[in-house]
This record gives structure tokens, sequence and C-alpha cells, in this order.
């Protein structure tokens, strides 16, 4: 599924998700969630539905002309909802996504607009999330930072999904202390192998994560970044996100986080 809200980041986010849906032989949801204003009824705004019917033909009929080069069938759908990024999590339940594709603008706008907890929302995620920060997608060079876990496994399917969609050039990054680095590169190569990456551009650093990710990652057309804990989606949309070297890259940069399981503790007191 394929949230979208903005025309100028349509054609990226829809890239993107064509070549996921490509590589998980899935079908493609463009869905336009419309966020009607709090003091407007959606029954009123369903009669001012001309309009928005415009508009949103206007922004899914791109979708669906963007969408053309893969081979996932598509289909799309409007919504009018008070309640922003809820709304995009309950599409994504009701028609059972594998992953959600959105711009990282949207989710920022979207998610002051939950009604309840928004970390205990965007701990429980539906499915896959990437959140895409830039305009336009070029991937011909990508680079996936990673220290293993889910989400690092979730940018590695995206990495190959692009290679097999648009030929995109995968590096893999590892950063460590100078005390470890052959320790680093040896459990990048075993990473690399167990994600089908064995013949990506291997790249072990030393020093600061986020400082490394920042200046390897201005090289590069395309940073998929993966969460390291739970909770990513709730710090992007708060404006609280930690990582300020990988917001400073010019370059795009695709933030992903993968849903664990949370046990009834974790439910009940919160994660620790």
């Amino acid at each position: 599924m394929v949230a979208l809200s903005n025309p100028r980041t349509e054609a990226a986010l829809v890239a993107l998700a064509g070549a996921v849906a490509d590589s998980r032989d899935a079908r493609l949801l463009a869905v336009h969630v419309v966020t009607v204003p709090d003091q407007t009824s959606l029954e009123n705004a369903a009669a001012n539905r001309e309009r928005l019917d415009r508009s949103s033909a206007e922004l899914l009929s791109a979708a669906v002309a963007d969408a053309a080069p893969f081979d996932a069938p598509v289909e799309t759908k409007t919504i009018l909802s008070h309640r922003g990024i809820e709304e995009v999590f309950d599409a994504a339940r009701a028609t059972g996504a594998d992953a959600v594709v959105m711009g990282y603008g949207g989710a920022r706008f979207a998610g002051g607009r939950v009604e309840g907890s928004l970390d205990e929302l965007a701990r429980d995620l539906p499915c896959d999330f990437l959140v895409f920060d830039g305009r336009r997608l070029d991937p011909a060079d990508v680079l996936v930072p990673t220290a293993g876990g889910p989400s690092s496994d979730l940018s590695a399917e995206v990495a190959l999904a692009l290679r097999e969609a648009v030929g995109a050039e995968v590096s893999l990054l590892h950063v460590v202390e100078e005390s470890d680095e052959a320790a680093g590169r040896e459990f990048l190569a075993d990473w690399a192998e167990g994600h089908g990456l064995g013949d990506a551009d291997l790249r072990v650093e030393t020093g600061d994560v986020e400082a490394a990710i920042g200046r390897v990652g201005e090289g590069y057309d395309l940073v998929i970044v993966g969460a390291t804990e739970r909770g990513l989606l709730s710090r992007i949309v708060r404006g609280s996100l930690a990582l300020a070297a990988v917001e400073a890259l010019d370059t795009p940069v695709l933030l992903a986080e993968r849903p664990t399981p949370r046990s009834l503790r974790d439910r009940l007191f919160g994660d620790r």
C-alpha cells in the first residue's frame, strides 16, 4: 500500500512501492487519505465531493501511470478522514497490506492528528513501514547501513527489489569501534551472503555511527536506514527523530521499520 498526499512526491513513492510489490509478487494499492479539518464534518466534506474527487482523481491517475512499468496490478482508493495517520494504519489492516510506503512529510503532518497514544499506535505496526524523505527517486547507487536486526532485513529486501527493478548498485555499510574492524568485516560479509547481497560493495567504517552514515551517504543516490529500536515511526511524526546526521543528508533517505512481536508484559508496562 502506498499512502499519497503530495503530488510532488507521488512518483517517487509509487516507484518504491512498485518495486517492493514486484519483489513480493503482490498487488499495489494507492491510497489518497484526504485529511478533513476537525471543524468540518465528514458528511459536509462528502457533499463537496466533486472538488475532492477531482484532485484525488488526478493524484491517483498519476499513480496508476507511474506504476505502469511494474508488473503489480494496481488499485486506487480515496479516504476522507479526521484522523490522519491512524487512517493509514486502519487501511493497512483492513486490506491486509504487507508493507506501507509513505512520505516523510505526510507522516509528520498526519502524526499531529492522532487520537490516543501515538507511541502505542506506532509500536504495534500492522506491517512493514517504509518512510521516504525526498522528492525524487533515482537509485542508481544505494547504501544500506546495517548492524543486523529485523529492520535491517527489510532494508536488504528493499535494496534487492530496487536492484531487480531498476538495476541499482548496492553497497553495505557497517560501523564499528577501531579495535573491532576485523570482526566487523567478517560480520558484514556473512550478513551480505545471508541476505542475497554477497556481490555488494562492502564498507566498514570506524567511529560514530551517525557521523559515518552522514559522511558515506553523501556519495549515494539513496540511503536505506533500518530502525534500530521500536518506535521509529512515532519519532518521525513527533519530529524527534534521533538520527540528526541522517536528517541533514542531501541524499534521499528511506527509513524502514519492521514490526516485531511484543509480549503481554511489554503491552501492559511498556517496552524497556
